[in-house]
């Protein structure tokens, strides 16, 4: 399909359709985005910013990532790359006292999901894990401490892990000599103008930004951010961004850009390194996970979703079908993923005429 081609599709319906499906699945708040390569953004929002306030979500509202935050965090690492870092540069090159079996393990490695190290989903993993007064010190000390520990798969097999980009960003850290947040804003945020992006709850920002949601029992109960839980500062670069719609779209477009060969943030050849499968068995490019699809899988799509199990988020780019989508709900659990995940098989057929499996 041409740009030429594209879909224009009503505006009032596919509002209905989303609205409807939000309802259907009970979730408090639906958030979505379209945009391609050169034309507007199409900005959609329905539902509450709190389950028990009347107080609506709006498409300017603030949007906590999870695990999308990996490709940004990705991206940042790009921008070291070749003048500080390479992708090759090993965690032995910057870390004393690593396990042997991560003597080999290269950024590359970190970024893919295929260094070994664990997974670091679920709380009980951080029972052991060191804490320090900075983030930046405490990311340093959990990345030395995940590195003497056992490794779960062998090396360059595919391990989910999100200490695998706590490392990352600590190893930059290292190198640069600066924290990962000020890198964020320094090298991602700013030049793109994510004036929204940030770290944390959205709601730290403002009382008027979203509340994250779980279910509990037989409803959804609002995440107070004053009640302890957030990520650990050593995983924060794998999962804890938030920013508005339009932001996470302009971040999107970028690397649709740059899959389609136009220099952005990155030069164009960086586009294409972090879009690539590691292999031809795993579809894990450089903080993205990289498919084919449609007739005779030649179309490209690089994605991510994520939850800190408060909200749900995807990020979806089909640079042959010159469209990019951003997804998200304040609330996580079934309902919220199934919730993004069917709207996102609303969107993406009206605006491309394409079926992404």
């Amino acid at each position: 399909m041409t740009p030429s081609a594209l879909l224009t599709p009503d505006r009032s319906d596919l509002d209905r359709q989303l609205d409807r499906l939000r309802v259907q699945h009970g979730v408090p708040g639906l958030a979505w985005g379209v945009t391609n390569l050169d034309g507007p953004q199409l900005l959609g929002a329905s539902g509450r910013r709190h389950v028990d306030r009347d107080d609506p979500l709006g498409v300017h509202d603030r949007l906590h990532l999870g695990s999308c935050t990996k490709p940004i965090t990705a991206t940042l690492l790009a921008t070291l790359v070749p003048d500080v870092l390479t992708w090759e540069t090993r965690v032995t090159d910057v870390f004393e006292g690593v396990h042997d079996a991560y003597r080999d393990v290269t950024l590359t490695h970190l970024l893919t999901h295929t260094s070994g190290l664990p997974p670091f989903t679920q709380d009980e993993e951080f029972q052991l894990a060191p804490t320090r007064e900075t983030p930046r010190e405490a990311r340093d000390a959990f990345a030395a401490w995940v590195l003497t520990l056992e490794p779960v798969a062998p090396l360059g097999s595919y391990a989910y892990s999100n200490a695998g980009f706590g490392v990352a960003a600590a190893l930059a850290e290292r190198v640069t000599r600066q924290a990962w947040e000020t890198l964020m804003l320094d090298r991602v945020f700013r030049p793109l103008d994510l004036r929204s992006a940030g770290f944390g709850w959205p709601v730290e920002v403002g009382p008027n930004e979203p509340w994250g949601h779980r279910w509990k029992g037989d409803r959804w109960a609002p995440h107070d951010p004053r009640d302890g839980y957030r990520l650990h500062a050593g995983i924060a670069p794998a999962g804890d961004v938030h920013l508005s719609l339009a932001d996470g779209l302009t971040f999107a477009r970028d690397h649709l850009r740059g899959q389609c060969g136009h220099p952005g943030l990155l030069p164009a050849e960086a586009y294409t390194v972090m879009h690539e499968p590691l292999n031809a068995d795993r579809n894990a490019g450089l903080g993205w996970g990289v498919q084919r699809y449609g007739p005779n899988s030649v179309k490209r799509a690089s994605s991510h979703n994520g939850s800190a199990e408060t909200f749900f988020a995807v990020i979806l780019l089909l640079p042959d079908d010159d469209h990019a989508f951003f997804l998200a709900t304040n609330a996580a659990d079934t309902a919220g993923h199934e919730a993004v995940n069917q709207a996102l098989g609303i969107l993406v057929p009206a605006f491309t005429g394409a079926h992404v499996g």
